[in-house]
């Protein structure tokens, strides 16, 4: 009964509606009338083009530039001071770094000013190019700090950090240069590490909406602006025609990922034969990886650096490198309704999404964590646009698309598959003797568990509840289907003042969307902090 009672809150308010909306895409797979309207689209492949390159391209350049870091900075002083930096990207919301770079960028932003001067802007095309450079650039320098945080785990754990320093002054020993010695120790465990984190960084800038809308061509799109298009329309032939289109792309993306995995299998032999042979004079690429920090990270501190200063400029006029006057009137228009709405949002789905974690982990073997694991992976593999359009035409009948409970649902169910995958490690990885010694002293299961469990797991649950935070604080698809119109948060409304002229409005939406999940980074690593230290 303990172990039912303890699945239950997962099940019913994440598990059961993530199966079921996925379960309603299924007839969206056999309407045959929709995929002729899809397949006659005349956006429909160069779209599918634009996704598959923008997304695979951030993903190599996301990984080159984690991996050329980690070489640069592994064991040196600025280690952890690499880790701050990262959890600060992390926690910068996808949307409003968009908006920043874009304001950084274009035709007028600080890049022309610095460089260019003048007096009018350069005749540049960058936002919005039909080439798809400036969201590639973006989501690649949004999600090195992803993958980063990542590679923490294996790099800045005790006993596995250890080994590969033990390893690599082996290495040394036969010759082996730094350089050498990272790629052919550090490197292997790196990228075994990396390949769900580099799957979801993949489907993401294949498919994310928002950040196209913002920085993505237009003629053609990408793929997922399209389809969001369709979903949006109110005509139900096109909503079932954008269906089938996110099926497709799942489906590409599948496939890209499929023969991936086959061209690693045969360069497999080749890949080895380079890390067995002889002794390497590759040094470490220090002043390589100095450039690409400084150019992966500068344009994340720029970028907010901008959004500030935008939303107190009534006008900035080019070439000027400072606005001339400063003014809150852009702060005085922020909707507060959207502003609430998005932050008791964003803080339910986290303390239902930990409080559920923490009941699974707590009840259920450890045998059974291969399903929910496997299934928040999942979430967060497949594209957006699939499970809310199925979130959608499942709320729909039962009258939730429009409610409060139907977009707390929504938002939960990426927040509980980060929390699950974060917490999942740390929960199972206690020493359960710590419990037994407490048990033997007479206290009770709940006593024990919160004057012992709780203090040593502080840390990592309260990283779990920032996280999922600021995954909820993002929220854009599932938000803006489920809410019908009805209601409005931060990311729709900053979406939607992207497209117009108002640059204060938008640079404060852009900021009230970055400040809450900064904040609730520093207070979880701060709060987080042993009661010794």
């Amino acid at each position: 009964m303990t172990r039912l009672a303890g699945a239950f809150p997962l099940a019913l308010l994440w598990a059961l509606p993530l199966l079921a909306s996925l379960a309603m895409l299924a007839p969206a797979a056999a309407d045959v009338a929709a995929w002729r309207m899809a397949l006659a689209h005349p956006q429909l492949w160069p779209a599918l083009a634009l996704a598959l390159t923008t997304g695979g391209l951030s993903s190599l350049l996301a990984l080159a530039t984690s991996l050329l870091l980690i070489g640069t900075l592994w064991r040196s002083a600025a280690w952890g001071r690499l880790q701050s930096v990262a959890a600060a990207g992390l926690a910068l919301p996808h949307l409003a770094f968009a908006i920043g770079f874009g304001f950084l960028i274009m035709p007028s932003g600080l890049v022309a000013r610095l460089l260019v001067g003048g007096e009018a802007p350069p005749q540049w095309i960058t936002v919005q190019d039909p080439w798809g450079i400036a969201l590639t650039l973006a989501l690649a320098l949004k999600e090195s700090p992803f993958l980063l945080t990542a590679s923490f785990a294996v790099l800045s754990r005790g006993d596995a950090a250890l080994r590969l320093r033990q390893e690599c002054r082996a290495a040394a020993t036969l010759g082996h240069a730094p350089g050498s010695a990272f790629l052919r120790i550090v490197v292997p465990p790196l990228l075994k590490t990396l390949r769900w984190p580099l799957v979801i960084v993949f489907v993401y800038g294949a498919s994310v909406v928002d950040m196209a809308l913002v920085l993505g061509p237009t003629q053609p799109p990408t793929l997922a602006v399209v389809i969001w298009r369709a979903l949006n329309d109110a005509e139900p032939a096109t909503n079932a025609m954008g269906l089938a289109m996110t099926l497709l792309l799942t489906g590409a993306l599948a496939l890209a990922l499929a023969l991936v995995v086959l061209l690693l299998r045969f360069g497999r032999r080749a890949f080895h034969r380079m890390l067995t042979s002889g002794p390497s004079l590759l040094p470490a690429p220090a002043l390589a990886g100095a450039i690409i920090g400084f150019a992966a990270f500068a344009p994340l501190a720029f970028a907010s650096s901008i959004v500030v200063l935008l939303s107190v400029a009534p006008r900035w006029p080019y070439p000027a490198l400072l606005p001339p006057a400063v003014s809150l009137s852009a702060w005085t228009a922020v909707a507060p309704a959207a502003l609430w709405l998005s932050l008791g949002l964003a803080l339910a789905a986290a303390l239902v999404a930990v409080a559920s974690a923490v009941l699974w982990f707590e009840t259920q073997p450890r045998a059974r964590d291969r399903w929910v694991i496997g299934m928040a992976l999942a979430a967060l593999a497949l594209p957006q646009l699939a499970s809310a359009g199925g979130q959608y035409r499942l709320f729909l009948p039962i009258g939730l698309t429009g409610t409060l409970p139907g977009l707390f649902l929504a938002q939960l169910t990426p927040v509980a598959a980060y929390v699950l995958i974060v917490l999942a490690g740390p929960y199972r990885g206690f020493d359960v003797r710590y419990m037994v010694a407490a048990r033997a002293l007479a206290a009770s299961r709940l006593s024990a568990w919160r004057r012992v469990k709780l203090p040593l797991l502080k840390a990592p649950l309260l990283t779990a509840a920032a996280i999922g935070f600021a995954v909820s604080m993002a929220q854009f698809v599932p938000a803006q289907l489920m809410a019908a119109g009805r209601f409005s948060t931060l990311p729709m409304e900053a979406v939607t003042l992207a497209s117009g002229g108002n640059r204060p409005l938008t640079a404060a939406f852009a900021l009230m969307l970055a400040l809450p999940p900064l904040a609730v980074f520093f207070a979880a690593a701060l709060l987080g902090r042993p009661r010794w230290r």
